[in-house]
């Protein structure tokens, strides 16, 4: 890698954007309706679920700042995930115009970071 420094800036955003969240998702009932806008129906499973994945996610952006190079792939996965739920969950309803039912917070997050992670990992090699 050419600038593994470059992909602090992702890990930085992660850390920011990942303790309100798993906070939310991971301290009781109501964190997927928090994180999702209500879009979403809350359900134990899911919360502790999707709450995992983005705590596993905190913990690993922590590490990316001591091993920028090593936890790279992290970034690569959440590229990959999130593109895949935007154009899944996210096109279909602006497509049916359903556009109410889009949970947009969240969605300009992952828009965000499907947008700008990419850059970053590339020109860190």
């Amino acid at each position: 890698m050419d600038n593994p420094d470059s992909l602090k800036i992702a890990y930085a955003a992660n850390i920011l954007i990942l303790v309100p969240v798993c906070y939310a998702m991971l301290s009781g009932p109501g964190g997927t309706g928090q994180v999702f806008q209500g879009q979403v129906t809350e359900s134990a499973g899911l919360r502790l679920l999707v709450g995992s994945l983005w705590a596993a996610i905190l913990m690993a952006s922590v590490g990316g700042f001591w091993a920028p190079a090593f936890f790279a792939p992290l970034l690569l996965i959440q590229i990959a995930y999130k593109a895949l739920w935007l154009a899944l969950f996210v096109l279909p309803l602006l497509v049916s115009g359903q556009s109410a039912a889009v949970p947009w917070g969240i969605t300009l997050v992952f828009a965000a970071i499907v947008m700008t992670y990419p850059l970053l990992y590339w020109r860190a090699m």
